[in-house]
């Protein structure tokens, strides 16, 4: 698969909230980046998994951690993991 499509919709994401579109705080925002990320995850061969132990995020600390990651996907750096984000998303989607 691809890793362009999570680029283009990470760089759709960052720049709807930059243009004023969308508050990085808002629910549809948010839930369309974990929704980004969640795919990502999905299509990821990460060796050992992830670990799934980590302490939950607050919310600000995971809205910063989303923007931050989906901005390096949008500038190229698909290969970019943050394992605290994934183990959060990871643990409040699936059982």
């Amino acid at each position: 698969m691809s890793q362009q499509p999570f680029a283009g919709r990470a760089a759709d994401l960052i720049d709807n909230q930059l243009a004023g579109n969308a508050d990085i705080g808002s629910g549809p925002w948010e839930q369309a980046a974990e929704d980004c990320v969640l795919a990502r995850i999905n299509s990821l061969r990460l060796i050992g998994g992830v670990p799934r132990h980590k302490a939950p995020l607050d919310g600000q600390a995971r809205l910063e951690r989303l923007r931050g990651l989906l901005q390096l996907w949008a500038n190229g750096c698909t290969c970019a993991v943050d394992e605290d984000l994934f183990a959060d998303i990871l643990n409040r989607y699936r059982p």
